[in-house]
């Protein structure tokens, strides 16, 4: 069963119960603030609470930001606001793209199995990997 909770950023979603790297839901305003200046991998998963495979797709993708743990996990809900996610060629749902410094490393469309979920999440592990350097 779906769970309102709220965040310290004071966002509030419905989703599963929270843990490390959890979902929050971005928005335009926030956008900067979660996803171009953070210092963490960032995927966000482009969503509309109406869309069924969107809602299959959730449960496998918190579970492989959990599990790969270097990333953190944001929902963008297209339905509720206004036509800022058309700049990423977003035409259909759901869309989950990984951006690393405000750079686009991965996206995906549609309810993949959990084992793709993980590669395109492994293609961070290069972009760390020079960060390190």
């Amino acid at each position: 069963m779906l769970k309102s909770i709220s965040f310290v950023n004071k966002i509030a979603v419905s989703s599963f119960p929270r843990s490390r790297n959890f979902v929050s839901q971005v928005q335009k305003l926030t956008w900067d603030k979660y996803v171009v200046n953070n210092k963490k991998p960032v995927v966000v998963d482009f969503f509309a609470t109406w869309c069924p495979p969107c809602k299959i797709l959730e449960p496998a993708l918190v579970k492989a930001v959990e599990d790969y743990g270097k990333c953190e996990l944001y929902k963008y809900d297209v339905s509720e606001h206004d036509e800022f996610h058309e700049k990423f060629g977003i035409t259909a749902i759901p869309h989950v793209i990984g951006f690393y410094e405000n750079e686009i490393v991965f996206e995906f469309k549609g309810a993949i199995p959990p084992s793709q979920i993980k590669k395109h999440l492994e293609k961070f592990d290069d972009r760390l990997a020079l960060k390190e350097k």
